[in-house]
């Protein structure tokens, strides 16, 4: 039976050819930006599971960062506390130089006079050690208090008492030295006198001051390269945790071109198959005017 005022079939191909066409649009829109989520609509939960892995990869990202910073900033203290402590052992020589009786108030003099030197220069260093403006080894005898945020930023579900889950903490503590001597390292008194360099049993007491203050030193650098290879292991875990993070996203969110491909070519044989059956379509009411033909 033939109508003229409603062409089902050509509705019907309209409506086939708007769907092949909007599918060859999604295809090429993939294709195109080779993502296979461009917009809510074309996964609502996939977009909240890649948004949220977005943010947790773009928080470990910073945080490494500051991890390297962090590293460079041990590395910089150590450096520092490395120069202080061959002036703390040139010191221990000297000491144990002056406590000689062979040596005349001549030669004393020359040890003091290098004493000086060492010690005003052990406290030059521990002023003028810093990163970035904060100074890392001069603290009035104390410690100098350094957090590092190194963690992704992303909500713990499970929180651990003790257990800091975003930062890391380290107290350096500090070298300082009057230029008579007097001074302290990690807060503990050491005072190597320079005056007492000038004379045998005075010298003999710095000996052990010195080697003291040589072992002192060591400890404050083996906490800042225990801690140093703390921050390497964090960075190396959350390197990791970068990769796999992005890997997953990158399934959820990324277009599979090859899937694409395909798709994009069957929508792409359908509309053109579409558009030439909806012309058919068209044509047919016309068969209609064969039916007043006499």
């Amino acid at each position: 039976m033939f109508r003229i005022n409603h062409n089902i079939l050509s509705i019907n191909a309209q409506t086939n050819l708007f769907r092949t066409s909007n599918e060859m649009g999604k295809a090429m829109e993939r294709l195109s930006t080779g993502l296979r989520i461009n917009r809510a609509a074309d996964d609502a939960a996939g977009l909240t599971i890649s948004e949220t892995m977005r943010s947790q990869i773009a928080g470990a990202r910073q945080a490494n960062q500051n991890i390297s910073q962090a590293i460079t900033l041990l590395q910089v203290a150590d450096g520092g506390l490395d120069q202080i402590g061959s002036m703390l052992i040139r010191l221990k020589e000297l000491a144990t130089q002056a406590a000689d009786d062979t040596l005349n108030t001549s030669n004393r003099s020359g040890i003091s006079a290098e004493a000086q030197a060492l010690i005003t220069e052990i406290e030059r260093i521990a002023e003028s050690t810093a990163f970035n403006g904060v100074q890392l080894i001069n603290s009035g005898g104390g410690s100098v208090g350094l957090t590092f945020y190194i963690g992704d930023g992303t909500a713990p579900y499970l929180s651990t008492a003790g257990l800091a889950v975003h930062t890391a903490g380290l107290a350096v503590r500090g070298v300082e030295f009057l230029p008579s001597g007097l001074g302290s390292i990690g807060g503990s008194p050491v005072n190597i006198t320079v005056a007492d360099f000038m004379t045998r049993a005075s010298a003999e007491g710095l000996v052990s001051v010195a080697d003291t203050a040589v072992y002192t030193l060591v400890s404050i650098r083996t906490e800042l390269g225990a801690f140093q290879n703390r921050m390497e292991r964090a960075q190396a875990n959350i390197q990791t945790m970068v990769e796999n993070t992005q890997n997953a996203e990158s399934v959820v969110r990324d277009a599979d071109f090859a899937a694409e491909a395909s798709a994009y070519t069957r929508a792409q044989i359908l509309v053109q198959s579409g558009a030439s059956i909806l012309a058919q379509a068209n044509t047919l009411p016309f068969t209609a005017l064969t039916l007043l033909q006499q």
